[in-house]
């Protein structure tokens, strides 16, 4: 189970927290904001990539912002920018690189996972025939790759920042298809996305950030799926935005 407690982390001109949540094991949790609501800045901090003030987060009681490499190799992580590869790599290498790094820190071997990128990259439609390092593809089929990198040493937590973007259709909807399933294996999902509708059809728990603070954490069916998420989004942020006025 991923807990976070109490956590608060800041820069300037903007602080976070402190955020209090838990997502089960083996569930999907949406985390929805408003631009600039602090959403990377949580995952990011989650993960021990953003300096925290205060607070912590743990992954089934064992703390992860102290960047335990054994720990940190459980949780596949998506950043929102398609450029946080290896440019210089092809897809290929780039995957390799992945492999080690995820062998190093679990001191073990793990033979199946370049054949779990092939059925991976086969999934989201990469053009695995291509040679061209990642620096030079589009915006979308970076992000294929990104994705298969994350994922390809089947994660106990997957941790993802705007994974739809830059994806086509065909690749969207294929990687909505692989989280249901990776939820449905056990597997614990917490993304950030602006897509409602696909809140309603994937995920069990909606938590929605508001300037740095969380607004509304509630299971997804008591909010009566699709029609019933943008309604209680609104009166989330009007009722906080109405407790903090001067």
């Amino acid at each position: 189970m991923l807990e976070i407690r109490g956590l608060r982390a800041s820069y300037p001109g903007f602080a976070l927290g402190p955020v209090t949540a838990t997502v089960h094991t083996g569930e999907f949790a949406t985390l929805v904001g408003t631009n600039g609501s602090g959403k990377s800045t949580l995952l990011r901090s989650i993960l021990g990539l953003q300096k925290l003030d205060g607070g912590a987060a743990t992954w089934d009681g064992l703390p992860l912002p102290e960047r335990n490499p054994a720990l940190l190799s459980l949780i596949g992580y998506v950043s929102d920018s398609p450029k946080d590869v290896l440019p210089e790599f092809t897809a290929h290498e780039y995957w390799s690189y992945c492999r080690i790094a995820h062998e190093r820190a679990r001191r073990e071997r793990l033979d199946a996972a370049m054949d779990r990128a092939g059925f991976l990259a086969e999934r989201l439609d990469f053009p695995l025939g291509q040679k061209s390092p990642l620096g030079a593809l589009s915006l979308g089929t970076t992000r294929k790759a990104q994705i298969v990198g994350a994922l390809l040493a089947e994660p106990e937590l997957v941790v993802l920042d705007e994974p739809f973007i830059g994806l086509d259709f065909i690749a969207a909807r294929a990687l909505e298809s692989l989280l249901r399933e990776l939820v449905a294996g056990g597997t614990t999902v917490l993304a950030s996305s602006h897509d409602l509708d696909l809140t309603s059809r994937v995920a069990d728990q909606l938590i929605v950030l508001h300037a740095g603070s969380i607004v509304l954490d509630r299971p997804v069916p008591e909010l009566g799926g699709s029609e019933g998420l943008e309604p209680a989004i609104v009166e989330a942020l009007r009722l906080h935005r109405g407790a903090t006025l001067p």
